[in-house]
């Protein structure tokens, strides 16, 4: 079993400590699936989170496996928060709302129904000891972060049997009910996970890469879940391909609403080693292959009826502030925010919203051979403490996508858990 760690603490001192026991991935864990876990939580009930395709289970509940990249396997449940300590660690500066706790003392559990959690020893239970049976409460500060309070003996408000949640923890609320929404790289990280955050909020999908047999795994998994999808193979640097795509998609739904330019590569390289074939193959992608998609979309959005769409573009930190071995990735994504702007000018007369993405370090296929060293560097610079994951950015996609953002236009949406401020 994974261990999912709450954030509980933003002292550097206990930041440190629990690097060393239990390395990066594990603490940066945190519960975000919502008004319905939290409400629980403040009920007084302990909740989680399990993918049944990885069979792994999250204290505190996430929405997301972190394995398999994705939501649509996870179910809920309520357990008892009965546990053994399996180890203590003490904390001199402790969490906001617990001052009067110096030191402040957590523990390590391992819980009766399997996994681990961290919590905090109540003043009252200060003589427990390693081995000693437990029982664990959840506390809630500070919107969803989670804190487990640990107490010795029986607890009747957490003395609750161990009951599955039937329904699917991440529902829709139909933001997006009727759109047509074409994404490029949508086979896998980033791109698949918009695609299935928009089939939840009501959207049709043409999941577009290209890769076939990504696509049509992700177009199965929208229509077994009762969405509407279509994959479509297209290699966005080909001005033919991205065509075919157009084309394609107005001859099965006749409109279509939604572009997303999240197709990218990413390839490194010293600027005294860069290859013209190197840099070619990046700038082509991730800037032209963008600049094709807008172009090839203009007719269908002057001529639509009622006039109105959304075009969404990734860019990305390192266009904003750069990355050794990375000159080609940084230029071409610099290049995606002018290219959106002067857009976002000359479509606003077709009442199409341009906007950009710029994600940060997020755990995907692209940067799953990032050096562990480069890793904790760049996390320990966070505030959030966590690396990205791709429903963090599908979430703001769907914002950008949805009449919520109708008065935005030319605009960058850095989701970087606050690494570049």
């Amino acid at each position: 079993m994974l261990v999912a760690m709450a954030s509980i603490v933003s002292s550097m001192s206990f930041r440190g400590e629990m690097m060393k026991q239990f390395g990066y991935r594990d603490y940066i864990s945190q519960s975000k699936v919502g008004a319905q876990l939290l409400t629980s939580l403040k009920e007084g009930k302990l909740e989680g989170t399990q993918c049944t395709k990885c069979n792994i289970s999250y204290y505190p509940p996430r929405a997301y496996c972190r394995e398999c990249l994705s939501d649509g396997y996870i179910i809920g449940f309520i357990f008892s928060g009965k546990g053994t300590i399996l180890s203590f660690s003490e904390v001199h500066v402790p969490p906001a709302g617990f001052e009067r706790f110096t030191p402040y003392t957590v523990c390590i559990v391992e819980l009766d129904e399997g996994g681990r959690l961290v919590g905090w020893i109540d003043p009252g239970s200060q003589s427990l000891k390693i081995g000693d049976k437990v029982r664990v409460k959840p506390e809630v500060i500070e919107g969803d972060r989670v804190v487990y309070k640990i107490t010795r003996g029986s607890s009747p408000d957490v003395d609750i049997k161990a009951e599955k949640i039937a329904q699917n923890l991440v529902t829709g609320s139909n933001k997006l009910q009727g759109k047509v929404a074409i994404i490029t790289g949508a086979g896998k990280g980033i791109g698949r996970e918009i695609a299935l955050k928009y089939a939840r909020e009501g959207a049709i999908v043409v999941v577009a890469a290209r890769t076939l047999s990504d696509i049509e795994t992700v177009a199965k998994e929208i229509k077994q879940s009762g969405g509407e999808a279509t994959p479509i193979k297209c290699d966005v640097g080909n001005v033919k391909s991205v065509q075919q795509l157009i084309e394609k998609t107005l001859e099965r739904y006749e409109t279509f609403d939604i572009l997303v330019n999240n197709a990218g590569i990413s390839k490194s390289a010293l600027i005294s080693k860069m290859t013209d074939d190197l840099w070619n193959s990046v700038i082509n992608v991730n800037l032209k292959g963008t600049f094709n998609c807008i172009r090839a979309v203009i007719p269908h959005f002057s001529t639509k009826r009622p006039l109105g769409g959304k075009i969404i573009n990734f860019t990305s930190t390192a266009a904003k502030y750069g990355n050794v071995g990375q000159s080609a990735y940084s230029a071409s994504k610099w290049g995606v925010i002018a290219l959106s702007k002067s857009a976002a000018r000359e479509l606003a007369t077709y009442k199409v919203n341009v906007n950009c993405i710029m994600p940060g370090y997020i755990e995907t296929a692209m940067t799953a051979d990032t050096p562990s060293v480069y890793k904790e560097q760049t996390i320990a610079q966070i505030p959030q403490m966590r690396i990205g994951y791709p429903e963090d950015v599908a979430k703001v996609a769907v914002f950008l996508a949805s009449s919520d953002s109708d008065y935005m236009t030319g605009s960058i949406l850095q989701v970087d858990g606050g690494l570049r401020m």
